[in-house]
């Protein structure tokens, strides 16, 4: 089995657990709040949630874009 490639903030620096963590809850709730086809409810809670995970990976230097959920 193969180690998967480490992964680094902007800044270059390696994520932590944690980071790793919250980057990639981050990347699926994204997806899910691109989808059409869930429940107004859900889509909308799924789309507050990315919002405030985005917050958390901006503020740690993960990300650096707009959450796009217009």
């Amino acid at each position: 089995m193969s180690t998967p490639p480490s992964r680094t903030d902007l800044l270059g620096r390696p994520l932590s657990a944690d980071e790793t963590t919250m980057l990639e809850l981050y990347e699926k709730l994204k997806q899910l709040s691109a989808r059409e086809d869930l429940a107004p409810c859900a889509l909308m809670n799924v789309r507050q949630a990315m919002v405030m995970l985005w917050n958390v990976c901006v503020d740690l230097d993960l990300v650096y874009e707009e959450p796009r959920v217009d």
